[in-house]
């Protein structure tokens, strides 16, 4: 089992990566002197396999759980779903001093992180991520929210978890979609921060995806992404500089979740598609040349670039990106490649620009089309 620090001024905490580590939940949570009641928050998926586990763990140390389970996914990632966790949180007398645990993927952990970062004004919660996105990504840094109509995350807050504890055998259970999804935050990692590690993913991209590593071995991926995400956050929590990095591929990508109403795609089969547009976008501007473009979109294939992007209107995702939360100004941000492991935030990209590089990702959805990916 590996430990990472995130070093944050005032919210250090420590994110823990191994194999068959679950059972240590109750008693890591323990060390932290958090208090007697605690809201364990899974969607259904996820709770038909882990949520007694996880519970048993909890209890085992001394706490009493509420076990809350919702709908989930990105369609009940809202005010409204939110409400019905606080109510079951107020009717069972929770208090500041008790705390929250989420269990699950990017989805709950963004969700359950919401509401524990506004119950009272804030009580103590830990992450314990089930899926590729949320172990190597969402589940650290502190980010939480809710989605709107008009645009995803834009109602949440900055509230750093007190733990992350991320098993990697449950990325064994994961349905193969879920698994090529989540790889394209990894494959993003590799491409704005560790050349090595994109060149390990142009070696071993099939083995990943089957779940194929030896156990340490995939324990290394998952904690060698850790290590980028919690190296960025712990050098700017707040996104002021830094940080945007993270989000290479996410404003198309954002905005193609928008334009489709959270319900076409998966997350991380919209930043593949976002990817490709961004690499357009860096070509077009200058930034790197035609044959770094051409090792990332050929990953991205290999990894399948999701069909029907073609049936989207462009206009819509422009408009869905200038909602985007990172604009400033009302100036869309971009992040542009210099070269494979290296990006530069950019500004004042045109939306004539922008069209272009939509109608690029989705001339490639409709050649590749890899619908849905299937579910094997």
């Amino acid at each position: 089992m590996q430990r990472i620090d995130l070093d944050i001024p005032g919210a250090a905490y420590p994110i823990f990566v191994g194999h068959d580590i679950l059972g240590e939940l109750g008693p890591r949570c323990r060390d932290l002197a958090l208090g007697r009641q605690v809201a364990l928050v899974s969607d259904e998926v996820v709770a038909a396999r882990y949520l007694q586990p996880a519970a048993a763990s909890l209890r085992a140390a001394g706490f009493e759980v509420l076990e809350i389970v919702y709908t989930g996914g990105e369609e009940a990632k809202n005010l409204s779903e939110a409400e019905g966790i606080f109510t079951q949180m107020i009717a069972a007398g929770f208090d500041r001093g008790d705390w929250v645990v989420a269990l699950g993927g990017g989805v709950v952990g963004d969700m359950a992180g919401f509401v524990a970062s506004t119950y009272l004004r804030g009580v103590p919660y830990v992450q314990v991520p089930t899926t590729i996105v949320a172990q190597v990504d969402s589940s650290i840094g502190g980010k939480t929210g809710v989605n709107h109509a008009l645009g995803k995350n834009l109602i949440g807050t900055f509230h750093q978890p007190r733990l992350v504890l991320a098993d990697t055998n449950a990325l064994h259970s994961l349905p193969r979609r879920e698994r090529i999804a989540g790889m394209a935050e990894v494959v993003k990692h590799g491409l704005i921060r560790d050349a090595d590690l994109f060149a390990f993913l142009e070696e071993h991209l099939e083995e990943v995806v089957d779940m194929a590593l030896e156990p340490e071995t995939l324990d290394w991926l998952i904690g060698r992404n850790v290590e980028i995400k919690a190296e960025v956050v712990a050098a700017d929590e707040k996104e002021q500089g830094l940080r945007a990095i993270l989000n290479y591929g996410h404003t198309i990508g954002h905005a193609i979740e928008a334009a489709t109403d959270y319900g076409r795609y998966r997350h991380g089969e919209a930043i593949i598609l976002g990817l490709i547009a961004a690499g357009e976008i860096a070509c077009r501007e200058g930034f790197w040349p035609e044959a770094e473009r051409q090792r990332q979109d050929a990953l991205l294939e290999r990894l399948g670039v999701p069909g029907g992007l073609a049936e989207v209107e462009a206009e819509r995702i422009l408009t869905c990106a200038k909602a985007d939360k990172k604009r400033v100004d009302g100036q869309l941000r971009f992040v542009l490649g210099r070269r494979i492991g290296e990006v530069e935030v950019v500004e004042g990209i045109t939306d004539d620009t922008v069209r272009a590089a939509i109608a690029y990702a989705q001339r490639v959805s409709a050649e590749l089309n890899v619908e849905a990916f299937g579910e094997a």
